[in-house]
């Protein structure tokens, strides 16, 4: 039975990094819609510049908002809706959630999909997953926790695969490439933020151990977080409205439904992978998405792909499995 679920949870560990490879390069071929990629397309229906620059914002509150119905549909069928918006509103460790969503989200999702729009999304991915190594860094100066030298080690070659991606590109990239690393690299630091203020939640904030919140039931709190947060705060700021009108009339809104399927059911795995292999495995067999999102920009969509960025995103992805996946507790699990 032990080795169906680990094997089950490899599995779901390697259709996690699938998803969210989809997911970007979905999310990047809806943003090359003409009045999504054109400034002169956009500001001829109305759209300001302004709201045009950050048009991404859009995209992710409607991708936030979609990952928050699906999840919330699945929770109201097995009945756990009504206890989850309790832990919201009555705990601690539920304001802890909502704080991170607003870092996680309306800052890292953001800063990811304006990095896929300037950069592309293979680069973007790539950049991105090196997260869990920064939160690692982050708990060593904040919550003192200790970093081993095998995590140090595969924490410096991400860092050196990141760094070589950013400043050694091909000829092939566009202008506004560093600008999408920049915004790229705000995405890392935004998840891993995220991970650093959950883990202090659960070690610091005490008398809520009877607090039996599944991990599905927080991360419909931290959709729902994010989806408030961009209705009410971000949206208004840029003047995104007019353009989420257009998004809807145009009939694309049911193309971000299905995009958000896919963020949704990415997240559903992670939570069960991580049950079912631990979260050094699947936070490493997460990192993955960034080759599936190389490989599937090239099958599906023919882009032109060049051997620097195979190269370097091997080199990040194989810096994550070292930081996360520790060889001797492997072999102990297996």
């Amino acid at each position: 039975m032990k080795t169906n679920n680990y094997t089950k949870g490899i599995l779901l560990g390697i259709l996690l990094g699938i998803l969210w490879g989809l997911d970007s390069i979905f999310i990047e071929q809806v943003g090359n819609t003409p009045f999504l990629a054109n400034l002169e397309v956009a500001t001829a229906i109305g759209i300001s510049e302004t709201t045009f620059s950050f048009s991404p914002l859009v995209t992710a509150f409607f991708h936030e908002s979609f990952c928050f119905i699906w999840v919330a549909l699945v929770l109201l069928m097995k009945k756990q809706l009504r206890y989850t918006f309790h832990v919201l509103f009555h705990t601690k460790r539920g304001l802890a959630t909502a704080i991170a969503a607003l870092v996680g989200s309306p800052i890292g999702m953001s800063a990811y999909l304006l990095g896929i729009k300037f950069a592309g999304a293979p680069y973007a991915s790539s950049i991105s997953v090196i997260y869990p190594g920064i939160g690692a860094v982050f708990s060593y100066f904040l919550l003192k926790e200790k970093l081993s030298i095998r995590a140090i080690i595969g924490i410096s070659i991400s860092l050196l695969g990141s760094f070589m991606l950013s400043f050694k590109p091909s000829t092939k990239v566009p202008d506004t490439f560093m600008l999408g690393i920049f915004f790229a690299g705000i995405a890392v630091l935004g998840w891993a933020l995220e991970g650093v203020i959950i883990g202090f939640a659960m070690k610091h904030i005490k008398g809520e151990d009877h607090i039996q919140a599944t991990p599905q039931q927080l991360l419909c709190l931290r959709y729902f977080v994010a989806t408030i947060a961009y209705g009410a705060i971000v949206l208004p700021i840029i003047k995104g409205y007019p353009l989420a009108g257009v998004i809807v009339k145009q009939g694309l809104i049911w193309q971000y439904a299905g995009i958000a399927i896919l963020g949704a059911l990415t997240y559903l795995a992670w939570y069960k992978a991580v049950d079912l292999i631990g979260s050094a495995l699947g936070t490493a067999l997460n990192s993955t998405a960034a080759l599936w999102t190389i490989i599937f920009s090239t099958l599906l969509f023919k882009t032109q792909i060049t051997s620097n960025l195979i190269i370097w995103g091997i080199v990040i992805v194989l810096g994550v499995f070292i930081f996360a996946v520790d060889p001797a507790a492997f072999r102990k699990k297996k």
